[in-house]
Order: structure tokens, then C-alpha cells, then sequence
């Protein structure tokens, strides 16, 4: 990719002119989707909101119907309140996230996370290129892209150590509910994609690449 002149990370200039970039980041999971992003938002100033989060609310079954659900699937994104979101935080409103608790499958209905506007939104998921609803609040769209034995090994370590997820319960939901969507929504998105960058590379080359692109992109005329 083209080396780029870097942003100042703190600067804001544009916002409430141009408006805010909003990028788009689908990949499997275990493609590194949300570490990247999190740290290409840090610096440029910006925030990432996770489309994990907008999982449906479950709280009304018990917890073993819970963990069986394919939490991969479109039907399972709450997508009237993420997309309301995106259009808020595009307009310089704040918002008020979604907090979930992954041990328990279940939305934390007495808390939310208060994310002010920046001049930087990325928006990262297993389908965010896939509901037409998103696609045209995207600025950028970028697909990553990973072999499935690095993001299983990926997702296992962040399961484990994150989750708190027994290994035959990872290995089941992954063969059962991670690859079906993945092959079913998740790769017929990427011809959504301005770009597809490879992220079977160490995720900091990977972080640099999105940075980079995001950077270029946003130095361009905007057309809406």
C-alpha cells in the first residue's frame, strides 16, 4: 500500500464540516476485527463500537438455550438500534451502548457505555457488511481476511481467557454456529469491500495496514 502522510491523533478538524468518517470492518471471527480496531480508533482519536454487543436480547431464556444460539446469524443483531446509533453518532450525537456479559450470553440491562462524538467511527463485525441498512453509512469498507485454523486458534485463546468458555463448548459452537454463517453471510460480504487486507500477518503489521487506510481515505474528497 502507498505510504501516507500521518494525521495529527488529536486533531478533529473536519468534524461538524465534513462530518465523521465512519469505517465499516468485517471479517471472520478471530480475524483480529476488534483488536486492530481498537487501537487504529485509539489513535486517530476516534471510538469503535462492536456490533457484538447489539446481540439481541436473551435474557429471557435460560442460560443453556442461551449458548446455543447462533449469536452469527443476522437475525441475532438487534439492527434497528445499531443502525439508529450510526446515524446519531453521525450527527454528532452521543450515544448510549450496549454493555454484554459473554460468560452469560446476555445484555446488561442496567448499564450502558456513554460514547461521545469524535471525527472517527469504526464500526467492526462478522456482518457489518453484510446488512444493506449499514452499507451506505460507510465511509470505507474494509474486509479481513484470515485462513480458519488462525482465527479458530485466535478465537480459542480469547474464549478461554476472556470468556471464560470450556474448549469443547468453543470447539461445538464453532463447527456448529461460527462457520455455517461465516460460509452463509459473513463471505459473500467482502464484495461489499473497498478493500481486503490480509490478516494472517502478526496483528500490529495488520493494525498499521488499517491505519494507513483509513488515513488515506480520509485525506480524499468525500462524496456522499
Amino acid at each position: 500500500m502507498q505510504a501516507v502522510a500521518e494525521l495529527d491523533p488529536e486533531s478533529t478538524e473536519g468534524f461538524g464540516k465534513r462530518g465523521v468518517f465512519i469505517v465499516g470492518l468485517a471479517g471472520a471471527s478471530g480475524s483480529g476485527k476488534s483488536t486492530v480496531a481498537k487501537s487504529v480508533a485509539s489513535r486517530l482519536n476516534g471510538h469503535l463500537i462492536s456490533m457484538e454487543v447489539y446481540s439481541l436480547e436473551m435474557n429471557h431464556l435460560p442460560l443453556e438455550e442461551r449458548a446455543k444460539q447462533n449469536y452469527d446469524a443476522p437475525h441475532a443483531i438487534d439492527l434497528m438500534l445499531l443502525e439508529s446509533h450510526i446515524r446519531d453518532y453521525a450527527a454528532g450525537k452521543p450515544i448510549e451502548a450496549p454493555i454484554y456479559d459473554f460468560a452469560e450470553h446476555v445484555r446488561v440491562s442496567d448499564r450502558r457505555e456513554h460514547i461521545p462524538p469524535k471525527s472517527l467511527l469504526i464500526v467492526e463485525g462478522i456482518l457489518a457488511l453484510h446488512f444493506a441498512e449499514l452499507r451506505p453509512h460507510f465511509d470505507l469498507s474494509i474486509y479481513l481476511e484470515a485462513p480458519d485454523e488462525v482465527c479458530f486458534h485466535r478465537r480459542k485463546v480469547r474464549d478461554i481467557t476472556e470468556r471464560g468458555r470450556s474448549l469443547d463448548f468453543i470447539e461445538w459452537q464453532y463447527q456448529n454456529a461460527v462457520l455455517p454463517a461465516a460460509r452463509q453471510y459473513l463471505l459473500p460480504s467482502k464484495s461489499f469491500a473497498n478493500l481486503v487486507l490480509d490478516s494472517n500477518a502478526d496483528l500490529v503489521t495488520v493494525g498499521k495496514s488499517l491505519y494507513d487506510a483509513i488515513v488515506e481515505k480520509r485525506a480524499l474528497p468525500r462524496v456522499r
